[in-house]
């Protein structure tokens, strides 16, 4: 069988011819004659030739997934700061994941062994797949959060920082989370606002930093929006566990990203986002 060539531009799973039967949409590769409920399970069992877990694909671990390969996209590498947010400050789990992605030949490893430095063309898209089929209690129906393009390139362009930022803060303002600049109580601030769950799911301020000057509320806001894919995941974590939580985690976030660069100092050729 010869190898498959990916388009990065279309979803993982986009040769499979969808059937129905009883009801049922299953997807079919016509080269193999292998069915799958889903294009996770296409995915997660056929591709990868990975185990269920509750009789399904483990949405947990393709989430994950899907926010190495994003965060891969936007900031490359950055080591500590994806072990600390994404595998509870475990370089062991964050190290083999790594490896296991590289070996699915969806990134390239960096040279000096400390994450992931670019995605392939694969990879991208598995994260158009991933993005697309996420369950309705991960996704909205309607839009609310960045689209793919946005995350390859909102907040990352050559314009004046200020530039970027509004950009980012236009384009946010319709989603469900968002980090904005405001300035509250006379000071210049960021809040995080969330569209509520209620009848009429109006948005709400669930966490708020004021700082001492506009430049630093603007540098700590850059910093937030190379960050943007991560927004959701830490809107979920300020509203289920408080604010303070949120900070804690943004505090040991932005530590995090010092250690990568200075790794990134030690180590010629490798330059990291901070």
């Amino acid at each position: 069988m010869t190898a498959r060539v990916f388009d990065p531009d279309l979803p993982w799973g986009n040769w499979l011819r969808g059937e129905h039967v009883d009801g049922e949409t299953v997807f079919v590769d016509e080269e193999t004659g292998e069915r799958w409920a889903s294009l996770r399970a296409a995915f997660w069992n056929g591709r990868l030739g990975m185990s269920n877990y509750n009789r399904e694909p483990p949405h947990e671990l393709l989430e994950t997934m899907h926010a190495v390969l994003v965060a891969t996209v936007r900031r490359k590498p950055t080591f500590y700061e994806q072990a600390h947010d994404l595998f509870e400050s475990s370089r062991l789990y964050l190290c083999l994941f790594h490896l296991w992605l590289a070996k699915e030949g969806l990134i390239e490893l960096a040279e000096n062994g400390h994450g992931a430095k670019a995605v392939t063309a694969e990879g991208m898209a598995v994260i158009h797949m991933l993005l697309a089929t996420r369950p309705y209690d991960v996704r909205r129906q309607r839009p609310s959060a960045a689209t793919i393009a946005q995350l390859f390139e909102l907040g990352l362009g050559p314009e004046m920082r200020e530039d970027r930022l509004v950009r980012v803060e236009q384009a946010a303002a319709r989603w469900d989370v968002a980090f904005l600049r405001r300035h509250e109580a006379g000071r210049p601030s960021i809040i995080l606002s969330k569209r509520g769950e209620g009848v009429v799911p109006i948005f709400e301020t669930v966490w708020t930093l004021g700082l001492e000057s506009d430049e630093q509320r603007d540098r700590f806001y850059e910093w937030l929006c190379i960050r943007m894919d991560r927004w959701p995941t830490w809107g979920e974590l300020a509203t289920s566990y408080g604010s303070d939580r949120l900070t804690h985690h943004l505090l040991e976030a932005v530590v995090a990203t010092l250690a990568d660069d200075e790794v990134g100092k030690q180590i010629p050729g490798i330059a990291y986002n901070t």
